[in-house]
């Protein structure tokens, strides 16, 4: 055998061969076996391939029925020549694994799997080859969406948020009717972080059993817009409305209402806390001809957001004017200093007429509690000034007397005193001294009447010295006589 390998000839006929039978092997692959033509040679001509995960397709009725249970994957191993597998693989767009139900009905059925689009000449063997599958009847139902808002906490002091809305507010959901019962809500999350004013926001749709499980159900549509109405700090303010001029001739207001009376403003906090009253443009009442209504916008106060609403309604009513008096009406000083006083001149009482010009019903409505009338006396000196009178009441009441001079007189009481304290020390020395003088007077006085006495006394005791003088005979006969 040595000598043949040796031989040129040998081997190269051997190599033919050997270059014929590979030739046949491969040939034998590609053409169809018929019958007596001989068996194919193992671990040479066939193969197997084996395919994981596979998709199950499931036919059937799906616009009355649901597919619930079934497995969705299956094992598919395929045998066969190298070239079939080979062609398999290239087609195995074309293959399908699947189970054909478009005939049953609902309920729960045990189906043999099915397959096609692979090569002829391959086995095609499926794990598992049997498998249980449910269908159930097809049912939609609507559902109301709840709104849930995230992250609340984090809005800004005073900021609220109002009742969220959804577009649409129902959803439907077309499933198996063993599905919809365990559908316990309907939900749309929207989060409100860094949000400061209302906003609208697209949110998913999302179902929950009763446990708060999310329930992989599709909804009818899967999203809805969600509005959310955040409210800035607010409060209600009332409106004043002042007016300006004067009525013509003969007419009063009877009545001005505002509709709304109040509005609401929206803001910071702070800045609220500081307003109390909105005031509206002024009433020009020469303006007025009789019964008006006007619209009138609100103004929006400096760091105010806004107001509402941002007009109102003003109705003014008119009448004929009548007037009413109040007789002996005290007028009141203001700024007056401590320790001086007043009067006014000519008027001993300090009192007048004061004169009130509206429509009946208001002067009936008014009592004196409700007048007051003033002059000003702030930064004047001591003397007799002319001050105007500030007559105040109801506003839709007129006083013709309100401005006019009222002519006053003011004195500083403790200058006053001073100078009456100087005069009476005056008064009170010159009174001093007049005692002492009628003292010296009255000495003056005894002095005299002491000498007086003296020259009587002398007087006596001379005519005791001295002789009697003889009597008249005739004067006492006479004296007798008589």
């Amino acid at each position: 055998m040595d000598r043949l390998f040796s031989k040129g000839w040998f081997i190269k006929l051997a190599s033919i061969v050997i270059a014929i039978m590979l030739f046949l092997m491969v040939n034998m692959d590609t053409q169809p076996q018929q019958a007596g033509a001989g068996l194919p040679i193992p671990g040479v001509t066939d193969g197997e391939r084996v395919l994981e995960e596979v998709p199950l397709n499931v036919y059937y009725d799906d616009e009355q029925y649901v597919l619930t249970d079934a497995p969705e994957t299956v094992q598919v191993v395929l045998r066969g020549p190298n070239s079939a597998l080979t062609l398999g693989q290239a087609t195995q767009g074309q293959q399908e694994i699947y189970i054909d139900l478009e005939n049953e009905e609902a309920g729960t059925h045990y189906e043999r799997i099915q397959h096609r689009g692979f090569p002829p000449d391959l086995r095609v063997s499926i794990v598992p080859l049997t498998v249980q599958v449910s269908l159930q009847e097809r049912q939609t139902a609507s559902y109301p969406v709840d709104i849930q808002i995230l992250n609340e906490e984090e809005l800004a002091e005073g900021y609220t948020i109002g009742e969220p809305e959804a577009s649409p507010g129902t959803i439907d959901v077309t499933a198996a009717s063993g599905m919809l019962e365990q559908v316990a809500q309907v939900r749309a999350a929207v989060d409100v972080s860094g949000r400061s004013e209302s906003f609208t926001d697209t949110a998913s749709v999302v179902l929950y059993d009763e446990s708060g499980n999310e329930l992989g159900i599709n909804t009818d549509p899967p999203a809805v817009d969600v509005t959310v109405p955040i409210t800035s700090p607010n409060k209600s303010v009332p409106l004043r409305l002042s007016r300006n001029g004067e009525l013509a001739d003969g007419l009063a207001i009877d009545s001005v209402s505002l509709d709304p009376e109040e509005v609401t403003i929206y803001g910071p906090v702070d800045v609220l806390n500081d307003i109390s009253v909105i005031d509206l443009d002024e009433l020009d009442l020469e303006e007025l001809e009789g019964d008006t209504t006007l619209t009138v916008p609100v103004p929006v106060p400096d760091g105010v957001e806004r107001v509402e609403p941002g007009e109102v309604t003003v109705e003014i009513d008119t009448t004929a004017e009548q007037e009413r008096e109040f007789s002996s009406f005290s007028i009141d000083v203001e700024s007056l200093p401590d320790d001086w006083t007043f009067h006014f001149p000519g008027n001993e009482d300090g009192t007048f007429t004061l004169r009130a010009l509206g429509s009946t019903e208001q002067l009936d409505r008014i009592s004196r509690d409700d007048l007051e009338a003033s002059v000003d006396v702030d930064g004047l000196e001591e003397g007799t000034h002319m001050v105007p009178l500030a007559i105040g009441g109801p506003q839709n009441v007129r006083f013709p007397q309100n401005g006019s001079d009222v002519e006053i007189t003011i004195e500083d009481e403790s200058s006053s005193e001073a100078a009456n304290d100087a005069s009476e020390e005056t008064t009170t020395s010159e009174e001093a001294d007049e005692p002492q003088e009628n003292a010296n007077n009255e000495a003056a006085d005894e002095n005299d009447e002491f000498n007086a006495q003296e020259s009587e006394e002398e007087e006596t005791t001379t005519d005791e010295n001295e002789p009697d003088e003889p009597a008249d005979d005739n004067s006492t006969i006479n004296e007798d006589e008589e």
